[in-house]
């Protein structure tokens, strides 16, 4: 960890994204909120959730192929250009959006992250040397949950105080250091290779993953605790205020929660904690299956301070997944893959949370939100009892 931060290009990078990785935060914090301030609706909630993350499904991979072959400094400065310029007419816009307008702005906004997410993860591994891109990873993903410590609750105060517009202006400032600090950004550069067709990069890609034993098992323990743990985390404004009614303040503190349990688990792994190797190790297994029992906690809680604790331990042991299982896929994966790798990570990892908060959020319309968080903790226990058990785990495990 010491050794990346003497980097001086990976300084500039991780304070640039110290800010960026808050104004993502608070985007989906405020969004989250006007979607149920809108609407009163589970439903609702889970479907702006749902519009904001999944086009991750389909420009994922497509943005992947980009990120190889392009320079990726410049793709970072249109992407993150890009966010501000949505945000900025979003915030313009408040006085007039309605629910159909929010609608249309997280479908945008879901457009630019599934291109912003391939770029930012090539780019990080690619300004320090090849030993310590394990190191890097865990530490954007520090960045990332002291994200979702802090800016959930500063987003609620403000939401609270000043208003949802007020926030979103927040969030254009947070992404201009970045903005900044890619003008003076050098990463290594690509290996040259053969040109070849668009499709036949995509399926490079895709037959790398498929291939490697490691990665397809990390594939599909992400795909468990994207779609029930992550997807049940998108939909907390349900719980914040629909049945414990803490309003927007409350729904910062909900979500603060979750950043308390993930800031703890990125810490510890950004500080040596489990073993960076490109195998999956045990304490992922065992991670994913606290975080399960969690939405089934989040779902059977009826009072405030335990649904904080187990919202805890949920955004900690999803984060433990998501840290060690990006370590395990970057460790060892050559540079001109990366982008089209992790943009496949990125389809499980974003894309099938936005199914789950949807799913999630439609059974809440008909069974209420505490049996359907426990239905979703049920059913991922029960898939990862067949992803280890089954061809997987067994080749994984050879």
């Amino acid at each position: 960890m010491i050794k990346a931060f003497r980097n001086k290009q990976f300084r500039l990078f991780f304070l640039g994204a110290f800010f960026s990785v808050q104004a993502i935060w608070i985007q989906r914090v405020t969004l989250s909120w006007l979607a149920w301030e809108m609407s009163n609706s589970a439903g609702i909630v889970g479907l702006v959730a749902a519009l904001s993350l999944a086009p991750s499904l389909i420009g994922g991979p497509i943005f992947g192929v980009i990120a190889d072959r392009v320079d990726i400094r410049r793709a970072a400065q249109l992407t993150n250009g890009a966010m501000m310029l949505c945000l900025t007419m979003l915030a313009l816009a408040m006085p007039w959006i309605g629910l159909a307008g929010l609608v249309v702005g997280a479908i945008v906004i879901g457009a630019i992250s599934s291109a912003h997410h391939p770029v930012r993860m090539s780019l990080g591994p690619r300004l320090v040397p090849p030993d310590l891109v394990a190191y890097v990873v865990s530490l954007q993903a520090l960045n990332f949950n002291v994200a979702r410590l802090v800016a959930p609750a500063l987003t609620g105060i403000m939401i609270a105080s000043v208003g949802a517009r007020v926030s979103l202006w927040v969030a254009v400032a947070f992404f201009l250091p970045m903005f900044l600090v890619l003008f003076r950004l050098s990463p290594r550069a690509l290996p040259p290779r053969p040109r070849q067709s668009f499709l036949r990069d995509m399926r490079e890609g895709v037959v790398h993953a498929a291939r490697d034993p490691q990665i397809r098992l990390a594939f599909l323990l992400t795909l468990v605790f994207s779609t029930l743990v992550r997807g049940a985390l998108e939909v907390l404004p349900v719980l914040a205020d629909g049945t414990f009614e803490r309003g927007a303040a409350g729904l910062g503190v909900l979500t603060g929660a979750v950043g308390a349990g993930a800031i703890v688990t990125a810490g510890l792994r950004a500080f040596g904690a489990g073993r960076i190797t490109d195998r999956v190790p045990v304490s992922v297994k065992l991670a994913c299956a606290i975080a399960l029992a969690a939405v089934m906690g989040m779902g059977a809680v009826h009072l405030w301070i335990p649904l904080l604790m187990v919202t805890a331990i949920a955004g900690g042991a999803a984060t433990w997944c998501g840290v060690s299982l990006q370590a395990t896929i970057q460790t060892g994966l050559p540079d001109e893959l990366r982008g089209r790798v992790m943009s496949l990570w990125i389809v499980l990892g974003f894309g099938m949370a936005a199914i789950g908060a949807l799913a999630i959020g439609g059974v809440a319309e008909l069974i209420g939100i505490g049996p359907a968080l426990i239905a979703a903790g049920l059913c991922g226990l029960g898939a990862q009892a067949i992803v280890l058990f089954g061809g997987a785990g067994r080749a994984a495990a050879a």
